[in-house]
């Protein structure tokens, strides 16, 4: 039997009870904008093969970890709960306590 465990806060996951949520974060680095009029679509394939050609070096074929990556999160429902409340993690502001003096 496969276990589960929280990504973020450790805790075993009993999947026969409780449900797993799997996250996916995909992130690609992008220069400049692209800007297509809707007949006209980017042809992904061309894309592709002038990126192969500029690659110097022939044995090297990972793509940079700043140009694109690909992560996979399995959280509990708290864990889950918690981030789609606050997806970038931004901090947010405490609100300050005055005296009543």
């Amino acid at each position: 039997m496969i276990h589960y465990s929280c990504d973020r806060c450790q805790r075993l996951i009993e999947t026969d009870d409780e449900l797993r949520y799997v996250l996916r974060i995909e992130v690609e680095a992008k220069l400049g904008e692209n800007v297509f009029s809707e007949d006209e679509a980017p042809d992904h394939l061309l894309e592709i093969h002038e990126i192969i050609e500029r690659q110097s070096d022939a044995l090297d074929t990972f793509v940079d970890d700043e140009v694109y990556q690909r992560k996979r999160f399995d959280v509990c429902r708290d864990c889950y709960l918690a981030f789609m409340q606050n997806p970038l993690g931004k901090e947010t502001s405490k609100p300050v306590g005055f005296s009543d003096n």
